[in-house]
């Protein structure tokens, strides 16, 4: 719609300008030609210039608006999942969802435990993580190791709804060496 408009305007306006160059009731002067360029002109220029106002606004927003990821390291051959956000503004109830489900060293499911319930404020640079299991174990026991985790959350300031879909194969930590320790 809004292309339309762009393009409608012009054209109207040079219709009205052939019709009345054609019926030649108005006696057309050279300025009188530069006037009416300088309109069409004029008007590209506000439409374009709008144009680049909204690009520049939405980039902003995407620029400060709440970023939350979710991800798996090792630390000392502990694998643990993290959830951050990355972005510059808060994000509220953030919801998280793992599939398949992960059991924790103590055999208690991440998605009914630790992401049951959504988190109410999550502030710029918070990062929440937990241990699944050691490494070794982890790895003996679990066959399917390809995980989508769907992140679900809230702009503070807009309300505006986010989801998030990272999908992980950690088949890369199998071969993964420990890390030598130098004094």
């Amino acid at each position: 719609m809004k292309n339309i408009f762009r393009i409608i305007i012009p054209i109207i306006l040079i219709v009205v300008f052939v019709v009345l160059h054609i019926i030649d009731k108005v006696n057309w002067k050279a300025t009188d030609y530069l006037s009416f360029g300088m309109i069409v002109l004029t008007y590209f220029y506000v439409i374009f210039t709008w144009e680049m106002l909204q690009r520049i606004e939405t980039q902003n927003y995407l620029e400060k608006r709440p970023y939350i990821i979710a991800d798996f390291h090792k630390e000392r051959e502990v694998l643990k999942i993290y959830i951050e956000n990355i972005g510059k503004t808060p994000a509220k109830n953030v919801k998280v969802e793992i599939q398949p489900d992960i059991l924790t060293f103590q055999g208690k499911s991440l998605n009914q435990t630790l992401f049951e319930k959504p988190i109410q404020f999550f502030p710029p640079g918070k990062k929440v993580k937990t241990a699944i299991n050691s490494r070794n174990t982890f790895f003996k026991e679990v066959e399917n190791r390809s995980y989508q985790i769907k992140i679900f959350y809230e702009d503070v300031a807009t309300n505006k709804e986010f989801s998030e879909e990272i999908d992980i194969d950690l088949d890369h930590y199998i071969h993964d060496k420990p890390a030598l320790l130098v004094p």
